[in-house]
Order: structure tokens, then sequence, then C-alpha cells
């Protein structure tokens, strides 16, 4: 019995890894919302630019961002939702640039 329990168990390594993706996704989803909180605050206040910056920076963290530009598209003033859109080639320089950086510290740790 104690046995078939077992072997029903995921390994330690995958039990690991989930604890591990449960985190990180908290970590981003917070990361997110704290990001949307201050495109809002900054969109309020004019400042389109600053405002552009955190939109940027939610995007670059969301798990699903061609919906979330979908809803971008619907609820942003057309002039912001443009200045965003100029930003997506930096946005994915950026997240390339940090893939690389990762797996040159993979590599070196091995």
């Amino acid at each position: 019995m104690f046995a078939e329990r077992r072997a029903q168990q995921p390994p330690a390594q995958a039990r690991d890894a989930q604890l591990w993706d449960l985190a990180t996704n908290e970590k981003l989803q917070e990361r997110f919302l704290q990001e949307v909180q201050m495109a809002e605050l900054w969109l309020s206040r004019g400042e389109n630019g600053m405002g552009v910056q955190h939109l940027s920076n939610a995007l670059s963290v969301c798990m699903q961002p061609q919906k979330l530009l979908h809803v971008f598209k619907r609820t942003l003033p057309p002039k912001v939702f443009q200045m965003l859109l100029h930003k997506i080639p930096l946005i994915c320089q950026q997240f390339e640039a940090n893939m690389n950086e990762q797996e040159c510290l993979e590599d070196d740790s091995d």
C-alpha cells in the first residue's frame, strides 16, 4: 500500500519545481499588478511616457501578452496605445538580452 502511494507521488524534483513555479507566478502576478497600478497613476496625471513605460513593464511579465494588448487597445487612448506599440521592439530586445544573460549564468554554474 505504501509503495503504491509512493509510486503515485511525483518525484521530489517535480514537486520542488511545482513549488518554485507557484512562487515565481505569485511574484510575477504581484509585479504585473504593481506595474499596471503605476501606469494608471502616471496616465491619470497626464504623464503618458511614464505610464507607457509601466505598461510595457506589465506587458513584459504578462503570461498572455497578446490578450493584454487587446485589452489595452480597447481601453487606452489611441495616442497612448500607439506609444506602447512603438515600445514593443524594445521589450523584445530586453527580453532576449535577459534570456541570454540567464543562459550565460547557467553555463557558468556548470
